[in-house]
């Protein structure tokens, strides 16, 4: 069946056209940035507040590195790389932020890769791959994080790499083994994802061979069926996964909780809005995709209207249950908490604003997920789930958190329904005209933020909203050289853009 085709089945067929323009595009824009150093923006403040002292720290410390507390709340492998670098080849910002571009990279390539082989039909396939690629580059934190040392991409990478394995017609030992190892490499390089491994239960569960008869609840059904050769493929997913949770234990004894000791009181959550806020997003990123995912809409309309209901209702709790008005000091503010809030509130406790794009992005979602197929549909609805309920722990339920997961969950639903129905000339018309639309929207949103925002020239000794001083976790040389400075125009607070 052409549902069940594997896409990495296609490589002779699939142009390189995509990776070449996007790749291309990222590096023409983002070399001069770094070679100049630019220095406006969330993405520097954050390089040179936390992270970039973190590195410098590392590196002075080598061949020892004390990753009992550092000024960054990720785990520290993607420091520790860069670490290597400002040890052993230059420390400064050029060299270090030009490392760190090697992880956009790849994960552009793997992601526009992956595109071109799924969408393989011709010039249009080239097309929709390219403006695929584009719309995950477009955005501000892709891109800052490409520019700027932060380890965001080099996790959304890993990230990727399992959703991929997961999506493989085929639950083989790649899947174990590979999944196992990218998982490891995932959580040393960010804890919080750790939430992946739910993507790796869920393809494991379904195995290879998942094509129930029937769709809707009785697919449900057909979940359960079979429970004893499930739990063994679930078993050996855990064994495979034995090495990640034992690094995550690992840190956690070390540092006496899931983060290091400096941001133990930082960002306490949960944040019962965060589900709500990420409905709203996909909202957004639906109406540009509408071309993608209108046909599975209709589908569920015509024949499966009780599934439909069911997720209406459900989507409403999630979007009426908790406050979801503008509140800094709830963690709401920040990204498109921005854009809403001069959206009317009603009754003081729910941004209509949301709510609207809210029960858009539930129509978005399951019009994506009717036009897949089962094994599919269950693995990324899965995926969207455990990762709603992951980034809910913070209390900061910041739009950079969220939203290059939900590009790349848009970008790989829509092309994995395009691979399965043959479009007319005015449904790839509508898709091409609305990835355009986000791709021109998001990269408007970054050239305005990286052009306007004030520049980050100081780092900050304190921070307000942190007991311990940042200076005391400084690298030698940045306590020689700051010693005098206070943090001067730019040093801004916890902005979440």
């Amino acid at each position: 069946m052409h549902d069940r085709q594997d896409p990495t089945s296609n490589t002779e067929k699939a142009s390189w056209w995509p990776t070449l323009i996007v790749v291309g595009l990222f590096l023409l824009i983002a070399a001069p940035m770094i070679a100049l150093q630019h220095d406006r923006g969330r993405g520097r403040f954050d390089q040179l507040n936390y992270h970039e002292p973190a590195v410098l720290r590392f590196a002075e410390q080598w061949p020892t590195p004390d990753v009992s507390d550092y000024l960054s709340a990720t785990t520290p492998a993607y420091h520790l790389v860069l670490a290597v670098v400002a040890r052993f080849v230059s420390p400064s910002p050029v060299a270090l932020q030009a490392t760190g571009a090697l992880f956009t990279v790849g994960l552009l390539v793997v992601f526009t890769r992956w595109l071109s082989l799924t969408l393989t039909r011709g010039r249009q396939g080239v097309v929709t791959a390219t403006l695929l690629g584009l719309s995950l580059i477009a955005s501000l934190y892709v891109f800052s994080a490409g520019v700027y040392i932060l380890p965001d991409n080099a996790a959304w990478l890993g990230v990727l790499g399992i959703l991929l394995l997961a999506l493989r017609p085929r639950a083989d030992l790649g899947l174990y083994l590979g999944g196992g190892a990218i998982l490891l490499a995932l959580v040393l390089t960010r804890q919080s994802h750790l939430w992946a491994l739910g993507v790796l239960f869920a393809s494991a569960w379904l195995g290879s061979a998942f094509e129930p008869k029937s769709s809707g609840f009785h697919e449900i059904g057909a979940l359960l069926t079979r429970p004893a050769l499930r739990l063994s493929r679930l078993a050996v997913m855990i064994l495979c996964a034995l090495p990640a949770l034992g690094a995550l234990l690992w840190f956690a004894r070390l540092w006496g909780g899931l983060t290091v000791p400096i941001y133990h009181d930082y960002m306490k959550g949960p944040n019962p809005a965060t589900p709500a806020i990420i409905l709203a997003q996909m909202g957004v990123i639906g109406a540009f995709h509408v071309g993608f995912w209108w046909r599975g809409g209709v589908t569920m309309l015509r024949e499966r209207r009780g599934v439909l209901a069911l997720a209406l209702i459900g989507g409403l709790a999630v979007l009426v249950g908790p406050a979801t008005t503008y509140d800094r000091a709830a963690g709401r503010y920040s990204g498109l908490w921005n854009l809403l809030d001069k959206a009317p509130d009603l009754a003081g406790h729910t941004n209509l604003g949301v709510l609207v794009l809210g029960v858009a992005g539930v129509v978005a979602i399951t019009g994506w997920l009717a036009g897949l197929d089962a094994r599919r549909r269950w693995i990324l609805l899965g995926a969207l789930v455990a990762f709603a309920a992951a980034v809910s722990v913070p209390k900061n339920a910041w739009t950079r958190y969220h939203e290059p997961m939900l590009l790349m969950w848009g970008a790989l639903a829509s092309a994995s329904a395009v691979a399965r129905v043959r479009a007319s000339d005015r449904e790839r018309f509508v898709r091409t005209l609305g990835l355009i639309g986000l791709v021109v929207f998001l990269s408007g949103i970054t050239v305005i933020k990286l052009s306007t925002e004030e520049r980050i020239v100081v780092p900050k000794q304190s921070q307000p909203s942190i007991e311990t001083p940042l200076r005391s976790l400084w690298p030698d040389a940045w306590k020689a050289r700051w010693a005098d400075d206070t943090a001067g125009p730019g040093a801004g607070n916890d902005a979440g853009d």
